[in-house]
């Protein structure tokens, strides 16, 4: 756990501050889009968390600290319906938690015991479990859980049987071609074709990338799937036995600050070669009636980066309000109709459309002008002139 320590040091780091992107083309005759502020709903809780998830059926929000030991669960109206502290002792024990999220209105958390474990008000329900050992090498910003058709997808760890170490040249080519996501018969435990990069991918070529996170959505047939570190989206599509590569949509972003590849087999000289530099991330892909949304990070280039101080908050905030989130609009058809429409300057990562289309952000407390009593939900519509 040495490595996966170290690596949210560098990595979430890296992934939040300090990451590969595509070429820059010109969006033709853009449409007029922006996000309104409609309403925003405030919930009696002193100290900062960032909503993390939403079930359409209970019209329920999720929300939670940096650190996932902590979460609320409050409803449309801001109500707290459940306020649940995670421990790794007792009964309903939780070890370090590497995701977490909603699947089907529980509060799903993958722990690096190797389980997937449910909770229901506060209560362990149920579980997941991983038909294999594995290494806990990272942390999903996304855990992204669902069923469909039958069978329950999740991010697939890395199995232990794989004899790779953590950190090395060779572990992180393997990670590039390994297995995304799994999907699992939970009645026989059988597991069916894994989601992973199609071969056309430019993280193939065997040079250095970094670390991936992947962010995916399932809508109808399809599954929407970034890396977090390129801007573009996968598209797959069910294929009958799991989801089956369809195309790669490009995002068009102009000043989108890339990762730059490192041919070494020291991991360390690409850290070194990037760290100077914030990269642009594609952080989300949501979904409305009429249109995907792509929602990212520019990143920020070297010579304008925020010198580092003692003071890791003030920093993370001085980044963040150089490196807003914006939002890339697309068809249903995946033509890209607008690009670098900007969310509120106070939203934390936008991760929420709910079931009246609204688009719901949690508000970061240190980048508005106005003191609030608790945690504060914008919501948001997206407009078209």
């Amino acid at each position: 756990m040495n490595f996966f320590k170290n690596h949210l040091a560098k990595g979430l780091v890296a992934l939040a501050l300090f990451s590969c992107g595509g070429n820059s083309e010109k969006v033709n005759d853009p449409l007029n889009f922006s996000f309104e502020i409609t309403d925003s709903v405030q919930v009696d809780f002193l100290g900062e968390m960032m909503l993390m998830g939403y079930d359409g059926k209970q019209d329920k929000y999720l929300l939670s600290t940096d650190a996932f030991d902590k979460y609320l669960e409050v409803n449309t109206s801001g109500e707290i319906r459940n306020h649940h502290e995670l421990t790794p002792d007792g009964i309903d024990a939780v070890a370090s938690v590497l995701g977490f999220g909603y699947l089907e209105g529980d509060v799903t958390i993958l722990s690096e015991t190797g389980k997937y474990m449910k909770f229901r008000d506060g209560k362990k329900v149920g579980e997941i479990t991983v038909p294999y050992s594995f290494q806990p090498y990272t942390f999903y910003p996304k855990l992204g859980v669902f069923n469909y058709e039958g069978k329950t997808y999740y991010p697939k760890p890395l199995p232990s049987s794989s004899n790779l170490s953590p950190g090395g040249g060779e572990f992180y080519q393997a990670l590039y071609r390994s297995a995304i996501i799994e999907g699992q018969d939970l009645a026989t435990g059988d597991t069916i074709k894994s989601v992973k990069l199609p071969e056309t991918s430019a993280l193939l070529d065997g040079q250095m990338h970094g670390m991936l996170f992947p962010i995916y959505t399932q809508t109808e047939d399809l599954l929407l799937l970034s890396n977090w570190i390129e801007p573009k989206i996968y598209v797959f599509k069910d294929g009958g036995r799991g989801f089956d590569y369809e195309r790669t949509v490009d995002l068009s972003i102009q000043d989108w600050v890339a990762y730059i590849p490192n041919s070494s087999e020291d991991p360390g000289q690409f850290y070194q070669q990037n760290s100077n530099q914030k990269s642009g991330n594609l952080v989300e892909i949501l979904v409305s009636d009429d249109y995907y949304i792509a929602v990212y990070t520019k990143g920020i280039p070297e010579e304008k980066v925020p010198d580092q101080t003692s003071d890791q908050n003030a920093f993370r905030l001085a980044v963040q309000k150089l490196d807003p989130y914006f939002a890339a609009i697309f068809d249903k058809d995946f033509n890209q109709l607008a690009t670098d429409v900007p969310f509120p300057a106070a939203s934390n990562r936008p991760m929420v459309v709910n079931k009246n289309g609204e688009f719901v952000v949690s508000k970061v407390a240190g980048l508005s002008e106005t003191e609030d009593d608790g945690i504060v939900l914008y919501k948001l519509k997206l407009k078209v002139d």
